[in-house]
């Protein structure tokens, strides 16, 4: 009987600490896609199409009178937290998209993007 005691004690403990557990997730930044990006065409896709596909720049920097630099960044970050034990995994995917207009038309454009996992 003690045994049994003993085992719905340590069950019933392993239920409690599971139920400690919550989800995060934040999201900042305009979403970009590699098939998104894909349709920039350098000398052909024009700042009012930049705009249609991606919104507004996270930042534009001018460069000289022609040309200007515009930045998009995206994070999206879900993990999973325990009370005792803290953060236990996340997934973090981070992507920019760095473009040079010049007179109106995009010039040069390069994509990164990096994926972070931990598992616990």
């Amino acid at each position: 009987m003690k045994n049994i005691s003993k085992i719905f004690i340590i069950l019933f403990s392993i239920l409690a600490l599971a139920a400690c557990s919550h989800n995060n997730y934040f999201e900042q930044g305009t979403p970009l896609s590699l098939e998104e990006v894909n349709k920039i065409v350098e000398g052909s896709t024009s700042e009012v199409q930049l705009l249609h596909m991606f919104g507004e720049p996270t930042t534009k920097t001018i460069i000289n009178s022609n040309e200007t630099k515009w930045t998009y960044k995206y994070l999206k970050k879900s993990s999973t937290s325990h009370v005792l034990l803290g953060e236990t995994s996340y997934n973090i995917l981070e992507g920019t998209l760095e473009v040079i207009v010049k007179e109106g038309v995009v010039t040069w454009f390069n994509y990164t993007q990096n994926n972070k996992q931990k598992k616990w």
